[in-house]
C-alpha cells in the first residue's frame, strides 16, 4: 500500500540582475588525464614539464608532499575543473514560499568575463534578499546560444559563487506552478517540480553597454527532492477538505455508510478492497506549508467509521457473498471471517454468527438470493446450528 498525495499552487518567480564571481565546473579531460596517471603511477610528478607542476601546484591538486588533493580527487571523479569567473548574471529565484522558502531556481550568465562595476548595469539598485541561500549547483541558461535553443546547460556549481555588494537590480515577476507530489507518504521522500515560463533577456550584442535587449521566453521544468513529514498536512486536508477522520493507529481514513455510497460512484472497488483510488479536492489551507490550490489523494486506505458503519458495510459484504451459493455452517462461518478479519474491520471485533441469528435480519423480498441460500440448509437440516 503506497499513499499518494500531490498538492499545487501558483508561485511567484522573481528575476534579479547582479555582478558576481562563481567558479565553473567545465569539462577539462586534459586535466584529469595527467591526475590518473599521477595516481596510477604511471607517470611521476618529476618527469612532468616544470610549467605543468607548478600550475598543478597553484591550483592546488597536489600539495607540498606532491599527492593528489581533494579538489584533484573531484576532478578525477567528475572530468570537470573549477573555473574561476566574474561577470554580469541574471537568477530567478523564489522568495518566502512556506516549503521552498527563499532559494534560485535558474541563472543566466549575460557577461562572463573582464572586470565590471555596478554601473555596468542599468537601472536602481537593491539588496538582494538576506536569506537568499544557494545550493551547490542549478541549470544556467547560456546567454545566446542555449536559451535561443529554449534549453539550458548542465548545472553549474555554485558553491563558491560570491554576489558583489549584495546589491542588483529586481526584474519581472512571473507565476509558475509548485507541484508537491509525495509517491508514499508513509515514507519520509517528496518531490518538487516547478513548471512555467519565464523571459528571459536576450542580448544582441555583449560588448556593446548600448546593446539592444529583448527577451525569449523559456520552459522550466525542474525537480527537487524534500525530506519532510507530510501526515499532520495530510490529516488537516482529510478534516477539511473530506470531513474524514484519520485512524492513527491503523493508517485508514474513517468514512461513513454515507460516504462510501458517494465515493462507490467513482470507484466501485472500494467497498471490498477498502481503497479509495482517487480523491480530487479543491483549495487547501495548510498552516505548516501555506495555501495550495488543489489537492489530490491517491490509493486512500479507508475504514468504517463507526462500529455501527462497520456491521452495515460488512453486511453488504456478505449478503453479496451469499448471493452466490447455498451457505452450510462452514461455508457461513469462513464468508465472515473474511471480512471480519480484514484489517479496515478487525479493529471492531465484530464475531461470526449463525444462521439462526442471520435469518431474520435479511429480508426474503430484498435480499432473496442471499436470504434462501442461508434458509434453505437451515430448514433442511437444523441440527447443523446446535
Amino acid at each position: 500500500m503506497s499513499l499518494k498525495v500531490t498538492l499545487t499552487r501558483r508561485i511567484n518567480a522573481r528575476r534579479f540582475t547582479f555582478l558576481a564571481k562563481l567558479h565553473v565546473w567545465e569539462a577539462r579531460e586534459d586535466i584529469q588525464n595527467v591526475l590518473q596517471k599521477l595516481q596510477s603511477k604511471t607517470e611521476n610528478l618529476t618527469d612532468l614539464p616544470s610549467r605543468l607542476q607548478k600550475y598543478l601546484e597553484r591550483e592546488r591538486l597536489i600539495d607540498k608532499q606532491s599527492t593528489l588533493t581533494e579538489k584533484a580527487e573531484q576532478v578525477l571523479q567528475t572530468g570537470c575543473f573549477p573555473l574561476l569567473e566574474q561577470g554580469i548574471y541574471n537568477i530567478w529565484y523564489v522568495q518566502s514560499d512556506l516549503l521552498m522558502g527563499t532559494c534560485p531556481i535558474i541563472m543566466q550568465r549575460i557577461q562572463a568575463t573582464g572586470k565590471y562595476q555596478s554601473s555596468d548595469i542599468p537601472g536602481k539598485l537593491q539588496a538582494l534578499p538576506d536569506d537568499l541561500e544557494f545550493s551547490q549547483a542549478m541549470p544556467v541558461i547560456e546567454v545566446m546560444d542555449k536559451a535561443l535553443e529554449n534549453e539550458s546547460s548542465a548545472a553549474i556549481n555554485i558553491e563558491r559563487l560570491k554576489i558583489q555588494d549584495q546589491q542588483g537590480i529586481l526584474g519581472e515577476t512571473r507565476l509558475i506552478t509548485l507541484t508537491w507530489h509525495w509517491d508514499d507518504i508513509f515514507k519520509s521522500q517528496s518531490q518538487t517540480q516547478l513548471e512555467g515560463a519565464v523571459d528571459v533577456p536576450l542580448y544582441n550584442n555583449r560588448k556593446d553597454k548600448n546593446r539592444d535587449k529583448n527577451t525569449f521566453s523559456i520552459q522550466l521544468d525542474l525537480s527537487q527532492s524534500y525530506d519532510y513529514e507530510l501526515m499532520p498536512a495530510l490529516i488537516a486536508l482529510l478534516q477539511q477538505k473530506a470531513k474524514m477522520a484519520w485512524q492513527v493507529a491503523h493508517q485508514r481514513a474513517m468514512i461513513t455508510l454515507e460516504q462510501l455510497n458517494q465515493y462507490q460512484e467513482h470507484c466501485p472497488q472500494i467497498k471490498t478492497a477498502f481503497i479509495l483510488d482517487e480523491l480530487k479536492l479543491g483549495r487547501f489551507d495548510s498552516e505548516q506549508y501555506g495555501q495550495f490550490e488543489s489537492a489530490k489523494i491517491e490509493e486512500l486506505p479507508v475504514m468504517p467509521a463507526t462500529p455501527a458503519d462497520a456491521k452495515s458495510w460488512t453486511q453488504q459484504l456478505l449478503v453479496e457473498d451469499w448471493k452466490k451459493g447455498y451457505q452450510r455452517e462452514n461455508d457461513l462461518l469462513d464468508s465472515q471471517r473474511k471480512w471480519y478479519e480484514h484489517p479496515a474491520i478487525s479493529p471492531y471485533a465484530l464475531q461470526p454468527r449463525e444462521a439462526a441469528e442471520w435469518i431474520p435480519q435479511l429480508s426474503p423480498q430484498q435480499d432473496a438470493e442471499a436470504f434462501w441460500h442461508i434458509a434453505a440448509p437451515f430448514d433442511l437440516n437444523p441440527s447443523m446450528i446446535n
